[in-house]
């Protein structure tokens, strides 16, 4: 079965962040953890208004989202996330290919992302390479890797 990818809508918001917070949940943190990353965790309506959301999909069941953000020349990516039991089945790679797509198509030279420490590897294999790091809103020293891909 192949997967195919749309454009995310403004009406699945609430749905992509239970998405995103199972996926999150995946990587076996606690709820003190999950508390205090909620607020970046949120798809707000308004991010598929103004930024590019990508769904991926099998069968009509929704397996994992994207959304990637253009600011002049360079390409944030908010979020990416898989649902946990179609972990290591290439959605994820789908979804970030597609996301590199799009900014290149509209005028990037380079994608960045900040992201948990746990993915470093994931967007590593895909030619990232960790350029910083910054502090998580959930404090005690800890740190998440900030990614770039040149795409020039």
């Amino acid at each position: 079965m192949s997967i195919s990818l749309r454009t995310a809508l403004e009406t699945e918001a609430e749905y992509l962040t239970e998405l995103a917070l199972r996926s999150k949940r995946a990587w076996g943190y606690d709820e003190d953890l999950m508390a205090s990353v909620m607020p970046d965790m949120i798809v707000n309506p308004q991010y598929l208004q103004t930024e590019y959301g990508i769904v991926a999909e099998r069968d009509g069941v929704r397996l994992g989202y994207a959304i990637v953000r253009i600011d002049g020349d360079a390409a944030f990516l908010r979020d990416l996330f898989v649902e946990p039991q179609y972990f290591r089945q290439g959605i994820g790679r789908a979804l970030f290919l597609a996301a590199v797509e799009y900014a290149r198509t509209n005028g990037a030279n380079a994608l960045r992302l900040s992201g948990d420490p746990n993915a470093r590897g994931f967007y590593e294999r895909l030619g990232m390479i960790q350029v910083d790091e910054e502090p998580s809103i959930v404090g005690a020293g800890r740190l998440l890797p900030i990614m770039h891909l040149d795409l020039a």
